[in-house]
């Protein structure tokens, strides 16, 4: 199951900025698989891999400090990944042509609520490997996802 956190910290120029990190198991759920395997189709650039808004997003909505967060891609992108988009029926809510991967929740913070940056990172990782660690680690690249894009 996919895990999602909240940090701040993390970014030297910016230590208050707090960023949604999401976890996924590349021999987790299908969403999970299919969410790494997009690693491949991004682009490469200061330690991070980032995919283009045209082709994916992470959708949000926040309630009562509880955080969930959507991984959305049009099914082009995931073919290119090698990944059936038939095998994932729910649709993003920003865009219907889109289809929604993977949700996970956590609560959040007043305090950190309020410095939530818009990208969301996303580290592969199977589920014995803290956070921290990743982190911590700059061999491991995240995959950096924009924020849904507004009129789509």
């Amino acid at each position: 199951m996919a895990r999602l956190y909240v940090r701040s910290g993390i970014a030297p120029d910016d230590p208050d900025a707090a960023f949604v990190i999401l976890v996924v198991d590349p021999d987790g759920t299908p969403g999970e698989r299919a969410v790494a395997r997009l690693g491949g189709h991004c682009y490469e650039g200061d330690g991070a891999f980032y995919l283009v808004r045209t082709d994916g997003w992470a959708e949000r909505s926040l309630d009562s400090g509880r955080l969930e967060v959507g991984v959305a891609v049009h099914p082009v992108a995931l073919r290119h990944a090698g990944v059936d988009p038939a095998g994932f029926p729910e649709r993003s809510v920003t865009d219907p042509d889109a289809v929604l991967l993977l949700s996970a929740a956590t609560t959040v913070e007043p305090a950190l609520r309020a410095r939530l940056g818009e990208p969301t990172a996303v580290f592969t990782a199977g589920p014995d490997v803290p956070l921290d660690r990743l982190l911590a680690d700059d061999e491991e690249w995240p995959i950096v996802l924009a924020p849904a894009p507004s009129g789509a």
